[in-house]
This record gives C-alpha cells, structure tokens and sequence, in this order.
C-alpha cells in the first residue's frame, strides 16, 4: 500500500484528547444524572441503556474521522495502465561527454553550464517528447525519446564524462546516433540540439547532418565555451598537456556547429549567454515544428480513497439511527 498524502496522517493525533474529552463528558452527565434523581435512578437499566447509546453514537462519531482522515491520506494499490496522447514534437539532445567539457571557461564547468541549461530546457516542455544522446569518441542513446521528464532528468544528471569510454571527440557519432533514434519515432517534428564546444576529431559529420535534414530533422547547436578558452583539468592539481608539456587550453570551436546549423531553421546560440538560451532556442522552434498526438501508456497506483470515505459516510449516517430519549 501507498500513501499519496502522508502528511495528513497528523490530523490523527487529534483523536487521542478528542476521546479523553468525550470520556470525561461522559463521566460529567453520569454525575449530573446521579445527582438529579439519585443514586438508585441512575442505575436503572434505562439509564445505562442511555449510557450506553450515547457512548456508542460517539465512538461511530470519532470512527468516521478517523476514515477521513484516512481518505485525505489517499491510500493506493494495484497497479492500473493510464493512457496518455499529448500533441507535441520530438527533443533529441546530443550531449558532449568528451574531457574538453571540463574546460573552467564556463562556471563550474562546460559539462555543469550545459546540463544546467538542458535541465531548464526541460522545464518548458508541455506534452513534446525528448530523449538524450552522449558523445566523446563514440556516441550512445543514453535516453530514449519519452515525455516522462522525470527519467530524462535522471538520466541528465547520471551522464558524465565516464559515459563514454572512447576518447576524442565525433561529431558523426553522434548525428547518427540521432539519426537512428529519430527513426524509431512516429511522424511530427522533430528538433536535434546539438550541446558541444565544437571539437572533433574524426570528420565526416558534414554528411551525417545532411541526411539528418533529408529526413525532416531540424538541426541546431549550443557552443559551450568561449574562444578565450579554459583549462582541462586532470586528477588532482594537473592540467592537461601537449606534447611539449604545456599546458593545453581548450576553446570553443564554433566552426563545426556552425556548419551542422547551417541548413533551414538551423541556429547556433552560445551557452555563455546564460542557461535560459537554450529553452528559448528550444521553444522558438517548437512552436514551427508540427506536433502529433503521440500516445503512451503509463503505469500508475489505483486510488482507493473511495473506501475509507465511504465507510465513513455510513458511520455518519447510522450514528442518529443510535440516539435515543429517554427520561
């Protein structure tokens, strides 16, 4: 069983000074009764028979509140399929994971800035479905598309540089990869953001982004850095060297992203402009692309509060079927 409102089970705490109240009112008229026709009256079965139906009308009274408070706890179990189809398009992150992201030329990070600004991105979304693609020297789907933003957070705030194995950087990599995920969607648009500081070590990702847009994908990139550049940190108090043993800076290569961007409603924005570029990149073009219902099923617990509720109204509506006059 869970509970969906856990906090109202406070209200019953109340119950305990709530039946010290009421026996103490009942130990009051007991004595008043005695007093108005004595000892002997009072013991009188009619008497205790009132006794009796009063104590009982009180206890339905303080069982009812009890469920009550039961009910606004909102008990749930089983498990029951809810069916959801929200217009909206399809979000494909491809996230760079490479060691070049630790550069300090964005604070902390270039890799921190850019799930920084990806998880405000996320904050905007309405019914689109978005999913996550990581790249170093390789590239994974590390999210599906889903509108269950809570799993893409999850999965956010899991990736790191140890994501990837490979080392380098490849910007194909991670444009097929894309390219694979979005063939697994339905119809509707479709945006791909790609988050990097341009690096790339491999080639050939002019070709990949073509056959991205011939499939009715719209391209966009996110520079992280600045061309002033950062150093690379390594474990401990080392930074990354050449060769030659000097220490390497790392900067920000728009070239690259500038050529996948290049195709209709493509756009390159830079992350050092604050963490609220990429949502408004994001919405600016989600609200040209085409949105398609896109129907999922998702698993939810069974709300029960009917039952405590229910028995609580009967117990309400037997306690004056229990009073009772007497004399």
């Amino acid at each position: 069983m869970n509970w969906a409102e856990p906090a109202y089970l406070w209200l019953s705490l109340g119950a305990l000074p709530l039946l010290v109240l009421m026996a103490r009112d009942v130990r009051r008229r007991r004595r008043e009764l005695t007093g108005l026709a004595g000892k002997e009256a009072a013991s009188r079965p009619l008497c205790h028979c009132g006794a009796r139906s009063d104590l009982a009308r009180r206890a339905l009274l303080s069982a009812a509140a009890l469920l009550l408070v039961v009910a606004c706890c909102r008990p749930q179990w089983g498990v029951v399929a809810e069916e959801r189809a929200p217009k909206g398009a399809d979000v494909l992150i491809a996230l760079d994971t490479s060691r070049s992201m630790l550069a300090d030329d964005l604070k902390p990070t270039r890799l921190a800035a850019a799930k920084d600004a990806v998880a405000a991105l996320t904050a905007g979304l309405a019914g689109d479905r978005i999913g996550l693609v990581a790249f170093a020297g390789s590239a994974f789907l590390v999210c599906p598309l889903t509108s269950d933003y809570g799993v893409f957070s999850g999965a956010l705030a899991e990736t790191g540089v140890d994501s990837i194995p490979l080392g380098g950087t490849s910007l194909a990599a991670a444009l097929k990869e894309a390219r694979l995920a979005f063939s697994r969607s339905g119809g509707g648009g479709k945006l791909l953001i790609v988050v990097s500081d341009g690096e790339d070590h491999m080639g050939d990702y002019a070709a990949e982004a073509r056959a991205l847009r011939e499939a009715g994908v719209t391209l966009c990139c996110a520079g992280a850095g600045t061309l002033q550049g950062g150093l690379i940190p390594l474990s401990g108090k080392d930074f990354v060297k050449d060769r030659r043993g000097a220490v390497v800076k790392s900067r920000l290569q728009p070239a690259a992203l500038r050529e996948i961007a290049a195709g209709p409603g493509g756009r390159l924005v830079n992350l050092a402009q604050g963490r609220e570029v990429l949502k408004e990149l994001c919405q600016d073009k989600l609200a040209v692309l085409e949105r398609t219902a896109q129907r999922s099923v998702r698993p939810r617990l069974r709300e029960r509060f009917q039952i405590p509720l229910a028995l609580a109204l009967l117990l309400l509506a037997l306690e004056p079927c229990l009073a009772r006059r007497w004399s």
